[in-house]
């Protein structure tokens, strides 16, 4: 008999990972390359990879990544990630016939899952299994729980009603040939309260092959249940893969901690280490090309994009977004639909949370004094400060603040940073790259991905956890989880964690430290701020990176005018060419200036709109008085691009030409000699301003 297997569940659609809720809600995650490399080098069981677009259309949306895909269909993705998966796949989606089992299974799939053809075209199965063997032919079965408590099989991504009972449907399916059953709960997706053990408990007695259980997963004790309690032969998930450092060791520990005798927990793979070997012929090529793009002459006119980019009908954000959403059926974005939710959520529910973050530190507050609580990354700014308020002087415990020094202080924000350790008492470390590391840094991470600041943010990422591993402290804490902020990336009942996954492929881009050794001279030891612990002293620490927002309400307005008025933090001595904030990046002079304008450039918009943003949102301001900021603030050429020129040593014509080659061709085109880009329009009609400020 095999071993009891731990799978995880990749949605894909048109070309990203997506997290899902009761099938309907999609909620981008990133890329898979990068997923499937880090489930590769944990030496996962088997993964299941499941295509729900609604049309064979696939990109990673940007071009300052270091992914590609080979191409733009779904045939195209499995070819692109096959490579890199070292572990059984099953690949789903938009399969209707033999040729695409064919295909599929060419292009580099193991297996393939079928879910709603078996229902419409049940003789596709048993042709299947005749020609393809029945171990390569899994059915899935997404099933709907009625309010009366009824089972009823669905098709068409859990739309349709069938009027089949799961367990009848598997029933037919195992005559057919099908070697596998694929159980899928639409109700419980996505909701983190477990399975539905009756509905595969329903499921594994009617049928003798083996069912792969999904649905419902939140925390890793619900994991073992699948197995133990339903009788499936393997536990999947989808969601909580993406939420937690370490999510699959620790899911499969909880497994084997259970008495399911899975195979063991190994963490690193000789054949697929974490950080990526890069081909430097590759890299060094796509350095060339990009130094040669910006040696040729611009056109004076080209043809303006098919089609305009869309809107969010409440806030301002665009379609094509550096920040990871999508929008409903309404064109409101998934961040305003999770800002909806975080206002929905009760004091009593708050004071719960922040119940639950106190025993989370107390679980691992140092008893004997040998080692500070906590660690707290920070860079001296408002969000840093109320951090440190909070752990410090609300919930009295004793924190090691960690700062990462890239050298672009504003003189406000130096001074903030200093005082920290003064105002709140505590011990703080400075991490400092050597300005000329840093100074080749900001050239080569400008060329490659139109970003000098992938220092920046891959050293706050890095240099407090390593920090935290150096000196055995578990727990990290965060704000704000950026991406649910600004993008609505997950729900606020996931309380999703910091991982090194984030740190690679959101802050990094797929550029890991090494992707620099040989550039400009640069060695190993020139970059060991940005080298992340391993997964073996993350796992011995026991290592989680928390985000304060998902325990505590988070307004950074209310927050900032308090640690103005009770401690005296300082804004911005001037204020900011591209935004109308004077609170905000004080650490980085660049975020808020050039890096923001290498945004403008690639995305069409810039740090005004995130900040409008999260004021429409808070209830601040209408949309309208965004649209106005955005209008002003986004086509702002800073000031602060001639102390980088200097900096680097770059003259603003080189700069120029290289940041014009990120420009993305569905936001801008040539227009007489100039740029130009499709403007926001006008806000949504005055009632919809009002019904959202009387929401508000």
């Amino acid at each position: 008999m095999s071993r009891p297997r731990l799978v995880p569940v990749l949605l894909l659609k048109h070309g990203l990972l997506v997290r899902s809720q009761w099938f309907r809600v999609h909620q981008v995650i990133g890329n898979p390359v990068s997923t499937i490399e880090r489930f590769s080098h944990w030496n996962v069981d088997e993964l299941v990879l499941i295509d729900i677009s609604t049309e064979d259309r696939h990109d990673l949306r940007r071009d300052d990544l270091e992914v590609r895909l080979e191409g733009s269909t779904g045939l195209d993705v499995l070819r692109t990630v096959a490579p890199a998966c070292l572990m059984p796949l099953t690949v789903g989606g938009r399969i209707r016939t033999i040729a695409d089992i064919e295909d599929r299974l060419a292009a580099g799939a193991d297996k393939v899952v079928l879910t709603t053809a078996p229902v419409e075209t049940p003789e596709l199965v048993a042709q299947a299994a005749g020609r393809f063997g029945s171990q390569c032919i899994v059915v899935g079965i997404d099933a709907m729980r009625r309010d009366d408590g009824k089972l009823e099989a669905m098709i068409h991504g859990g739309r349709t009603p069938t009027g089949l009972h799961p367990a009848e449907l598997a029933r037919e399916m195992e005559r057919l040939g099908a070697g596998e059953i694929f159980l899928n709960s639409v109700d419980r997706d996505g909701c983190g309260h477990g399975y539905d053990l009756s509905l595969i408990q329903e499921v594994t007695r009617a049928t003798r092959v083996p069912v792969i259980a999904c649905g419902g997963v939140g925390r890793y004790e619900h994991v073992p249940a699948a197995i133990t309690s339903g009788g499936a032969s393997a536990a999947a998930a989808a969601n909580i893969f993406h939420f937690f450092e370490l999510s699959y060791p620790n899911a499969k520990q909880a497994c084997i901690s259970a008495g399911i005798p899975m195979r063991p927990v190994r963490l690193g793979s000789r054949r697929f280490p974490r950080e990526p070997d890069y081909d430097r012929t590759r890299r060094d090529g796509r350095l060339a090309e990009r130094y040669a793009a910006a040696r040729r002459p611009l056109p004076r006119d080209t043809e303006p994009p098919a089609a305009p980019p869309r809107w969010c009908t409440r806030c301002v954000y665009p379609s094509l977004s550096a920040v990871p959403l999508e929008f409903d059926e309404d064109g409101v974005c998934t961040g305003c639909r999770a800002a909806d939710m975080k206002a929905a959520i009760s004091t009593d529910e708050w004071s719960r949370r922040t119940e639950l973050l106190i025993e989370l530190l107390e679980r691992h507050r140092s008893r004997d004094g040998s080692r500070h609580d906590v660690v707290i990354p920070v860079s001296g700014g408002k969000d840093s400060w109320y951090q440190a308020h909070v752990i410090k002087n609300e919930l009295g415990f004793n924190p090691l603040l960690v700062t990462y020094n890239g050298n672009n202080w504003t003189p406000a924000g130096w001074r903030n940073m200093h005082r920290m350790k003064e105002v709140f008492d505590v011990d703080h470390v400075l991490v400092s790259p050597s300005v000329t590391t840093l100074k080749k840094l900001n050239r080569l991470a400008f060329v490659v991905m139109g970003d000098m600041n992938w220092h920046a943010h891959v050293g706050i990422t890095t240099a407090p956890v390593r920090v935290a591993a150096q000196h055995g402290i578990p727990l990290v804490i965060w704000g704000e989880h950026g991406y649910m902020d600004l993008g609505g990336q997950f729900s606020f009942d996931d309380f999703p964690e910091m991982s090194y996954r984030d740190r690679f492929e959101h802050f990094a881009r797929g550029y890991e430290w090494n992707w620099f050794t040989g550039l400009e001279g640069l060695r190993p030891a020139d970059l060991t701020t940005f080298m992340y612990p391993t997964d073996r002293e993350l796992m011995d620490v026991g290592t989680r990176g928390l985000y304060l927002g998902n325990f505590v309400h988070w307004e950074a307005n209310t927050h900032t005018k308090m640690i103005i008025d009770e401690y005296g933090f300082e804004t911005s001595d001037e204020p900011f060419d591209r935004t109308y904030r004077r609170m905000s990046n004080l650490d980085d002079m660049h975020e808020n200036g050039v890096h923001d304008w290498l945004k403008y450039v690639k995305f069409g918009y810039g740090r005004c709109t995130d900040h409008v943003c999260k004021d429409i949102r808070a209830g601040l301001m209408t949309r309208q008085e965004g649209v106005e900021l955005v209008r002003r603030y986004d086509p702002v050429k800073p000031r602060d691009l001639a102390r980088w020129l200097e900096y680097t040593g770059m003259t603003e014509r080189e700069f120029d030409r290289i940041a014009d080659t990120f420009r993305d061709p569905r936001i801008w085109w040539r227009e007489r000699g100039e740029w130009r880009r499709h403007e926001i329009p006008d806000a949504a009609p005055a009632a919809h301003d009002l019904a959202h400020r009387e929401a508000a």
